[in-house]
């Protein structure tokens, strides 16, 4: 029997109940090569390196509750990454490279100030949480259709006013938020009859 591999974690993690103080992760972050998993969430962070993507072996990280404002490019380069978790910092935008992490499975990207997604965020097909509620998106693009694997999207209070056509390919879709956007009752009731074995939640 093959046993799992162990993770290996670099931890400046705290939680809801403690906030942390520190503001940069170590110079010689680039140098810890075999970690593969990052979690300095809950804690004052303004800037991710980017020589981040050196870690190269890193399948999960996560950066939520910081005052991060910019994700690096070098993110692309992280081809094992598997879950990504940077809600809650004041990021405006996800930086095309994404696009570049195949194997992410898990995206959450709540309560940022979010205006759009990269349009090759299509290109994620292992996706299958994406949550993005609480920001400023206006529109999504075509190529979410792609993400055939998504069971789970999250977009209520965002500023939505109408979807891609293409939501009805989304055939393994479970759930569904679009609570609290811009979009008429009209096409929210003809995404519901598209969707028939997803929760959409208006």
């Amino acid at each position: 029997m093959i046993k799992p591999e162990k993770k290996t974690t670099f931890e400046l993690y705290n939680d809801e109940n403690f906030q942390g103080y520190t503001k940069s992760l170590p110079k010689d972050i680039d140098q810890h090569i075999n970690i593969t998993c990052l979690e300095v969430g809950y804690n004052e962070i303004t800037i991710l390196p980017e020589s981040i993507g050196k870690l190269v072996k890193l399948e999960e990280i996560y950066i939520n509750n910081n005052k991060i404002t910019e994700l690096p490019k070098s993110l692309g380069l992280l081809k094992k990454l598997e879950i990504l978790t940077i809600s809650n910092n004041p990021i405006h935008m996800i930086p095309d490279e994404l696009s570049n992490c195949t194997s992410l499975e898990e995206l959450y990207a709540s309560n940022c100030e979010l205006v759009s997604i990269p349009k090759e965020i299509g290109n994620l097909r292992k996706l299958r949480i994406l949550s993005l509620e609480g920001n400023l998106i206006t529109s999504l693009p075509e190529s979410v259709s792609q993400l055939k694997n998504l069971s789970r999207l999250e977009l209520g209070n965002n500023k939505l006013k109408e979807l891609p056509t293409c939501f009805s390919k989304l055939t393994n879709l479970k759930s569904l938020d679009l609570s609290g956007n811009l979009i008429c009752e009209i096409d929210l009731n003809k995404l519901k009859e598209s969707l028939p074995n997803c929760n959409v939640k208006i």
